[in-house]
């Protein structure tokens, strides 16, 4: 797959803070990846250099194997959709939209059709008409978008899209967003701090801590093989625990946690017999045994009290005091059948169910659980 833009060895520093740190990346033509991280981990910055809004103080943005670096955005074929929407308040929704191209000279003819065109698109005809005050957030955002794609650039820059919208509407919007990136073909670049957003929607995502990139993959990749407990942690939710390591042998790991042991799959790791490790384990990977239920011989089985439940609607996060510093948390499926009542109360004594092979294990322990040691 060819690639549109190509970012080199980037930094930008502000005073008294290196925002982007050496930061290189490729970006396929056609696809939609997302930047994502906490505040002030860079990727607002890094967008803004590839759409020319802040110009690096060393290395090399290329789009289409040109290197615009030093360009200004009116120069470069790509636009950005501001956060908070930046709509002009006095103007209508068709002279929004129309705006930029009528600043650049297109025909009149011409920018009514794509206005038209444009309006269609994001399913708002019948607001041509009307200021952004009569507007919801959801159909700001779509105006917004609308004036962005109607220059027709190669690469969409989305700086924090749904962070306007409600709960609900974010979903939704989620969904349309990512069905008008397959529809039209382009390439999208999204940032987010948002981890479910970045999952949903993205082709690769870009996990960004302190200005430097941590890991680029699918969200498959990243929310399966973490490459850092940052990663793990960020990108899901984990129980992210410290524990001894008590036998290397073969493929398999032993660790002791709490009351019990955590076999884990080596995955070409060797940590020595004693130090200490960082395990991941998703809260959906762990299965709760009921009514005698067992679990295959090469599973993980943990005993322990159940703290706490928390109701999710069609899930419970059950806590289980395994002995430990910190419950582990696991997330339970509620069977339309059984329902909430069939679940075991607070106070009773449990057994869990974990394979091996669902845990991701860090030879390095990090302040993501470095509380928690056995």
């Amino acid at each position: 797959m060819v690639n549109i833009v190509e970012i080199h060895n980037l930094t930008k520093t502000f005073p008294g803070v290196v925002a982007v740190d050496n930061v290189s990346l490729e970006i396929r033509e056609g696809e939609l990846m997302t930047m994502l991280g906490p505040s002030g981990c860079g990727k607002t910055t890094t967008l803004r250099m590839i759409g020319g809004f802040e110009f690096p103080d060393t290395g090399r943005v290329i789009l289409e194997g040109e290197d615009v670096t030093r360009l200004p955005p009116y120069k470069r074929r790509v636009n950005m959709m501001f956060q908070d929407f930046a709509l002009f308040p006095h103007l209508t929704v068709e002279k929004n939209i129309a705006y930029g191209m009528r600043v650049a000279g297109m025909a009149k003819a011409e920018l009514v059709r794509e206005v038209a065109r444009m309006l269609e698109m994001i399913e708002l005809p019948d607001k041509a008409k009307n200021l952004p005050s009569e507007l919801s957030n959801g159909q700001k955002q779509r105006v917004a978008l609308a004036r962005a794609l109607i220059r027709r650039p190669r690469v969409l820059l989305l700086d924090e899209p749904m962070s306007a919208l409600d709960a609900k509407l974010r979903e939704t919007m989620q969904v349309e967003l990512k069905h008008l990136h397959e529809k039209l073909g382009l390439t999208f670049v999204l940032v987010t701090h948002d981890q479910t957003e970045a999952l949903v929607m993205s082709d690769r995502v870009v996990v960004m801590d302190e200005g430097r990139i941590a890991q680029v993959g699918t969200p498959i990749e990243l929310y399966d093989n973490p490459a850092t407990p940052y990663v793990a942690n960020f990108l899901g939710t984990s129980n992210m625990v410290v524990a001894k390591v008590t036998e290397v042998s073969g493929e398999t790991i032993v660790t002791e946690y709490g009351s019990g042991t955590i076999r884990v799959a080596a995955q070409g790791k060797r940590p020595a017999v004693g130090s200490e490790v960082m395990l991941c384990i998703r809260p959906e990977k762990v299965r709760v045994l009921l009514n005698g239920q067992d679990s295959p011989e090469s599973f993980n089985r943990l005993d322990g009290v159940i703290a706490e439940q928390f109701f999710h609607g069609a899930s419970v996060h059950l806590a289980l005091d395994v002995g430990a510093a910190t419950s582990i948390v696991i997330q339970h499926q509620l069977d339309t059948a059984e329902g909430q009542a069939a679940l075991p109360p607070a106070g009773q004594r449990v057994s869990l169910s974990i394979d091996p092979a669902s845990i991701t294990l860090f030879e390095e322990v990090t302040a993501y659980g470095a509380e928690d040691r056995v």
